[in-house]
């Protein structure tokens, strides 16, 4: 009879722990991002966050800008410290749709696109002022120039210029961008050596955890 209820005993246990691995994972809280409210679900690494433009994106520099006025943010989370401290992500789109953008850049006609040329890293900072720090910026835009051949520019962080920053909303879920300088990494004559970025994002959605909205706390 003793050997009969230590074998059931030990077969109940490995059930139980077999159905514990299996179960959900209990969902956390407390994290610098979380989505469905403030103070919601935690962000978990991995998750993709993605948000279109809300505010025009415009470059300005010294010849001319370039303005688009629809396009695309993506990112991986990459790590989501609790409250108070910091959360981490892979920007790997910062795209404009080309049929949207105009450019007055002297030599210009028109843009043939706006892509990322390489991840850029975001550090989300929270408290009074939460803000998207973004940092390893390479934005790559190609035009079209009177000469009918296409003008490549690469802007972003380099130089005197160490990141750009966003502030934070939870209101519209959103990140803006206002007038942040950026240099010229490389390019042509034709690409002017410094300029500023404006522009906006959102709402910025968790597309892992059924598209909703993010916050920072």
């Amino acid at each position: 009879m003793r050997k009969r209820t230590l074998a059931a005993s030990a077969a109940t246990a490995a059930c139980g722990l077999v159905l514990g691995l299996a179960g959900p994972a209990a969902a956390g809280t407390g994290g610098v991002l979380t989505v469905g409210s403030a103070g919601g679900t935690n962000v978990n690494p991995g998750d993709t966050l993605t948000g279109p433009i809300n505010s025009n994106f415009v470059f300005t520099t010294s010849s001319g800008k370039i303005t688009c006025t629809s396009g695309k943010f993506t990112a991986t989370d990459s790590t989501n410290g609790p409250v108070g401290g910091t959360a981490t992500e892979s920007i790997s789109q910062l795209h404009a749709d080309a049929a949207s953008c105009t450019t007055t850049i002297s030599g210009t006609t028109s843009v043939v696109s706006v892509e990322l040329n390489g991840p850029a890293t975001g550090t989300v900072t929270d408290g009074a002022n939460p803000t998207l720090h973004v940092s390893g910026l390479d934005e790559k835009v190609t035009l079209h120039s009177i000469l009918g051949t296409n003008v490549v520019c690469d802007y972003g962080t380099t130089g005197s210029v160490t990141e750009i920053d966003g502030a934070l909303n939870n209101t519209t879920n959103s990140a803006t961008f206002t007038t942040q300088a950026v240099n010229r990494i490389s390019g042509s004559g034709l690409c002017p050596t410094t300029g500023t970025f404006s522009g906006g994002i959102g709402p910025i959605t968790d597309t892992t955890q059924a598209g909703q909205k993010t916050f920072v706390n």
